[in-house]
């Protein structure tokens, strides 16, 4: 089987929300915000879109024909690219592009952000829109008066919680006066646990908002383990 026409939809459905982003959104606004959307959101957007496509055939055992690569991999990225180039001649200022070097380079770096958006889809996908169409598929079987097995509800949710935790998280502290690399790891453990570090808390509420999450997840983890050390007893 093709996925060809959901493809098509999608990446139709991207080259307008790209259109909008580059040509009628200021893109000084919110940091670069409609850049960075139409170029690394769309292209992530769509490889997990994909991502999940093929899953659901291959669960279903079914052969995915691979002649919709030519439209993920080059008429979307493409087209996001050309739709950059009258964004960039409507702001050269912003953009840094009054020469032709300056607007060589900035195509340069939109080019790479539809890259990077491209490698970051199968995160995307893996933590986010896998665990919810699981959790939706134990749903409907639920619905269905099926008895679906517990880890069916229980690993999405885990999944979804740790996508929740490092994007709160991220948002919830600067590791910017913290060293680079394997040291900036015990700084987010003082962090969560309250204790000095040369970190600094960005936001209280989401750093609250990380550890109630974490809690969670080892009570999940505890809860998990306990009930299968009594099952083995019983066994």
């Amino acid at each position: 089987m093709s996925i060809l026409p959901w493809v098509i939809g999608l990446v139709v459905a991207g080259l307008m929300v790209s259109a909008v982003a580059s040509l009628a959104l200021d893109p000084s606004a919110g940091d670069g915000a409609a850049t960075l959307v139409a170029g690394f959101g769309v292209q992530m957007v769509a490889t997990a879109v994909v991502c999940q496509l093929l899953a659901h055939h291959s669960l279903a055992f079914r052969r995915t024909r691979l002649d919709f690569l030519w439209w993920l991999l080059a008429v979307l990225p493409i087209g996001s690219l050309l739709l950059a180039i009258p964004a960039i001649l409507s702001d050269p200022v912003y953009f840094d592009a009054t020469s032709p070097p300056g607007f060589w380079s900035t195509l340069a770096l939109h080019a790479v952000l539809i890259l990077v958006g491209a490698l970051f889809g199968p995160l995307l996908w893996f933590f986010i829109l896998m665990p919810v169409s699981q959790l939706v598929g134990g749903v409907v079987a639920l619905a269905r008066g099926e008895k679906p097995p517990v880890f069916r509800f229980v690993t999405p949710l885990v999944m979804l919680a740790l996508a929740a935790f490092i994007l709160l998280g991220a948002g919830a502290l600067d590791l910017g006066a913290a060293l680079p690399g394997r040291f900036a790891a015990p700084q987010i453990v003082l962090a969560m646990l309250g204790l000095p570090g040369s970190y600094v808390v960005a936001s209280p509420v989401l750093l609250w908002v990380c550890r109630g999450i974490l809690l969670a997840l080892v009570v999940a983890f505890l809860g998990s383990w306990w009930a299968r050390r009594r099952e083995a007893h019983a066994g």
